[in-house]
């Protein structure tokens, strides 16, 4: 049953709102003559709706409101002070203190019915949305489990060093990365879904899942990334959710020293090595837009000590708090080939997290392959 706890020095107001209190509402009620009562009662009961004169013996009201709401419990329960007071300023005190709303003394039964029916119901939507959230976190804690679940658990071939890594902005993201070996060559791919959330995570894992159909056929990066795209096409036909896919494959030949590499609307990758830095710009749209369109792979030279390197462009879109871009000069700063995969992407990352405060404007991931 819904208690309410009322504080009056007075006796009689107390037994006359405790009457209009039950005929009204058929609540219970509890009663405190003193601010330190009312705190014991609040601490010790957990009242639904605390009725508070503002002036009392000993601890006033004021601060018996600031007291009450420190307590865990008590921070989100109404208090409406009842007072005689004119000076408008001790009301401003109150309600800075944590009060809900006033009623002047002597208050009309009807206004006490409609400002209790009122806070009472905004403390029930209230309980309800918080309860409404903690299911969702959960519930997108939970899809963040499950979309880590997809990314590979390891990207060890043999012939090769590897690393990677991907972060969401929010508990679920798009970005993703897969890496297989078939026996005849080492494949890697990064991609980026448009947008973040969940829409972005539920594509994300349509997108894996035809893709691990895919790579059972033995396909060139040509023909994956072309059924991907018709797959698209044909599921985001029609719909509101204006999506599309960036995507970047590359296969490395076990049997000999070259790199295929197809990249769809996708930020450059780049190949760290003796010769020095080079990058392979994107060479058709975006996945999910033209029905028809055939990529062709650009083929280079890819020997031992070579590395790969691949990301999306959560990572060059980092901003600082003053609103500059991490951008594409300052990566290519690092991308330096006397590091290993691993020690490179964590110099990105000690690099990318300082400059924008640790605060992530898009989902972010990152791969790094060499041969050895």
């Amino acid at each position: 049953m819904t208690r309410v706890l009322i504080a009056d020095d007075n006796a009689i107001f107390r037994e006359v709102i405790k009457r209009h209190v039950v005929a009204l509402f058929g609540f219970e009620t509890v009663e405190a003559a003193d601010g330190a009562a009312a705190v014991a009662l609040a601490e010790a009961g957990r009242p639904d709706l605390i009725l508070l004169d503002l002036m009392m013996p000993g601890m006033d009201g004021i601060e018996a409101i600031r007291r009450i709401r420190a307590l865990p419990a008590m921070r989100d329960v109404p208090i409406v002070f009842l007072s005689a007071e004119t000076d408008r300023r001790k009301w401003a005190e109150a309600l800075s203190a944590g009060a809900n709303d006033f009623i002047s003394k002597p208050y009309h039964r009807q206004e006490l019915e409609a400002r209790l029916s009122l806070h009472l119901k905004l403390a029930s939507l209230g309980r309800e949305l918080r309860s409404q959230n903690a299911l969702f976190s959960r519930e997108r804690y939970l899809a963040g489990c499950v979309q880590r679940q997809l990314l590979p658990k390891d990207l060890d071939f043999p012939g090769f060093e590897s690393a990677a890594v991907y972060q969401a902005q929010e508990q679920v993201g798009g970005d993703f990365y897969e890496a297989w070996d078939d026996g005849r060559a080492v494949y890697i791919l990064m991609a980026d879904i448009s947008g973040h959330g969940a829409s972005a995570a539920m594509l994300m894992a349509v997108c894996k899942g035809l893709l691990l159909s895919l790579r059972e056929d033995r396909l060139s990066p040509e023909e994956i990334v072309g059924r991907l795209n018709r797959f698209l096409c044909t599921l985001l036909d029609g719909g509101d959710l204006d999506m599309f896919v960036t995507l970047v494959l590359a296969r490395i030949d076990r049997a000999a020293p070259i790199l295929s590499v197809v990249s769809a609307g996708h930020v450059p990758s780049f190949i760290l090595g003796p010769r020095g830095l080079a990058d392979i710009a994107p060479h058709g749209p975006a996945l999910g837009i033209i029905a028809d369109y055939a990529w062709t792979a650009e083929t280079v030279p890819f020997g031992r000590g070579d590395m790969l390197f691949l990301y999306t462009d959560g990572l060059t879109e980092l901003r600082s708090p003053d609103k500059v871009f991490f951008g594409d000069e300052r990566l290519r700063l690092l991308l330096r080939p006397d590091r290993s995969p691993k020690d490179l992407i964590g110099e990105i990352i000690e690099t990318a997290l300082p400059f924008c405060k640790g605060t992530l404007h898009d989902d972010l991931a990152m791969a790094a392959l060499r041969r050895l």
